[in-house]
């Protein structure tokens, strides 16, 4: 099988050789999307490279999934993943929104016992993966709601919200557009950047501002200066204090907006965790950043957010183990499309 976690910037491949709970990722690899065409183009050269005949696929996109036709908000790809299975062989693909394959990777939140297929059953969809203890940081361990929702959260090139939902001994996941609920401003400074960018687009949401490209923006407002990247300012954050660590303190503040009022909207007291290429960089900077703060100011339901647990994604593969488990997950097996 083989799994695919497409973002806006990168794409990481990696295969599993059988459907065993506790399969490993085998040949992992990360590629820009900016030196390939098109996904078609990649599948082909891992492939070849490889020397790999797989009998499936799991693409876990950032894009809104309805239909076969994918369209990546953040990069230049548009494709049907029928012709991405073609180009691969396989018989049979799954299309899921890359925050889904986020969630299910820490599925073991919501589902913690090891749960096995009978051998005399197979069509019986095989256990959950474990997430490994590389997967995830504790940042606060707060108390955990049983049988309640899980958010899975984080900015990278745009940003992905999702809700790993339990279903007795399983999960299902609501795969939202989270990241494009219009920018909530709650401070002069945050009103400020909200003024800037109607101007330019009307409606903002929170992405344009709680992601890479929006930390770039955060700081051009600040500065009327366009001379660093994302991955610049955050080195600069977190070298010591400055414009860049002022920018970042926005974004991180702004974030917890956002992970605010996806938990209530949700109801996810199992707790939080944060996702994405972002804030695992930044995250030697949440106790001064206001993030806290700002994570539980929200009036009467501020006790219910100061007591989640919260979780630090760290595994950059994540993704990939996200695709494996939902390729395994029953509430997800009508997803499986056949190729003609």
């Amino acid at each position: 099988m083989i799994l695919a976690d497409i973002g806006g910037t990168n794409m990481r491949l990696a295969v599993v050789q059988d459907q065993r709970a506790n399969a490993k990722l085998e040949m992992i690899e990360t590629v820009s999307c900016q030196s390939f065409s098109s996904i078609e183009e990649v599948l082909a050269s891992y492939l070849s490279r490889h020397n790999i005949r797989p009998d499936s696929l799991v693409l876990a996109v950032a894009a809104d999934m309805q239909g076969d036709d994918v369209i990546i908000t953040n990069n230049s790809w548009r494709f049907q993943g029928v012709s991405a299975a073609r180009a691969c062989g396989v018989s049979r693909y799954m299309l899921i929104n890359d925050f889904c394959a986020q969630a299910l990777a820490h599925a073991d939140l919501l589902v913690p016992r090891t749960m096995t297929a009978k051998a005399d059953a197979p069509d019986e969809m095989p256990a959950h993966q474990p997430a490994h203890h590389s997967a995830r940081q504790i940042i606060r361990a707060g108390t955990a709601r049983p049988q309640t929702p899980l958010l899975v959260s984080g900015p990278g090139t745009g940003l992905g919200v999702a809700a790993l939902v339990p279903v007795g001994d399983d999960v299902t996941v609501i795969e939202g557009e989270g990241g494009h609920v219009s920018f909530a401003a709650r401070n002069p400074t945050e009103r400020n950047i909200l003024d800037a960018l109607q101007k330019r687009w009307g409606h903002v949401s929170a992405e344009r501002v709680v992601s890479g490209p929006g930390l770039e923006t955060i700081y051009h407002i600040m500065t009327d200066k366009s001379d660093r990247t994302a991955a610049e300012i955050g080195t600069a954050a977190v070298a010591g204090p400055g414009t860049d660590r002022q920018a970042v303190d926005v974004l991180l503040t702004a974030f917890a907006t956002v992970l605010a009022n996806a938990a209530l909207s949700f109801g996810a007291g199992a707790g939080i965790v944060i996702a994405g290429g972002i804030v695992p960089k930044l995250s030697a900077l949440l106790p001064e950043s206001g993030f806290f703060d700002r994570l539980g100011d929200h009036g009467r339901r501020s006790g219910f957010l100061n007591a989640l647990p919260l979780y630090l994604a760290v595994d950059p593969h994540a993704g990939c183990r996200g695709a494996f488990v939902a390729a395994n997950t029953v509430n997800l097996a009508h997803r499986w499309r056949r190729v003609d």
